[in-house]
């Protein structure tokens, strides 16, 4: 689960990237951290799982106040990163859910 909320990107809860550089660059870009995190997991599943094909299936939860811009280069980065199977949930994300 990866989920933008204001200037964070969170997965499964830990930071893993920013949003600002995004926002401030106005334009598409691969997300490093987010990349590294969800290639190291992939690495890790195969390893676990050896002669399975990985799913690559990765849920975003996004704010609704996110610019549709970050979750592109959210999405982009969790296709590079092996993920290609993606599902959105979006809402009202903080401290009320």
């Amino acid at each position: 689960m990866v989920a933008i909320t204001g200037a964070q990107i969170l997965d499964d809860g830990n930071p893993s990237g920013s949003t600002r550089a995004i926002e401030e660059s106005n334009r598409l870009q691969r997300i490093d951290e987010l990349f590294n995190v969800l290639k190291n997991k992939r690495e890790l599943w195969k390893q676990l799982n050896p002669g399975r094909e990985f799913p690559g299936v990765v849920i975003l939860q996004v704010d609704r106040k996110v610019q549709a811009l970050v979750v592109k280069s959210v999405f982009q980065t969790a296709a590079f990163a092996g993920y290609p199977n993606v599902s959105f949930m979006v809402g009202r994300l903080g401290k009320n859910g």
